[in-house]
């Protein structure tokens, strides 16, 4: 203790091996991004959440079909 009253016995970790870490994996991924790469991603996304939504609605609309045939009006496209 010192004349304060608190403890001096700290048990700092040792933040280097994570520093070190963090820097070796950033400096590989900005190693390998360039414009090419950030348009194919961006592109795969878009493509992405595209398919999702067209098979969104694709599933609404079938069960609105469905719907409506058993409930006696038949069949509308």
């Amino acid at each position: 203790m010192n004349d304060s009253g608190a403890s001096t016995n700290t048990n700092a970790f040792d933040f280097s091996a994570v520093k070190t870490g963090i820097e070796s994996v950033l400096g590989v991924f900005t190693a390998n991004l360039t414009v090419a790469n950030i348009a194919s991603v961006l592109g795969i996304v878009v493509v992405a959440c595209l398919t999702l939504y067209l098979f969104y609605w694709g599933a609404r609309k079938g069960i609105a079909m469905l719907q409506s045939a058993f409930s006696g009006h038949g069949f509308h496209v």
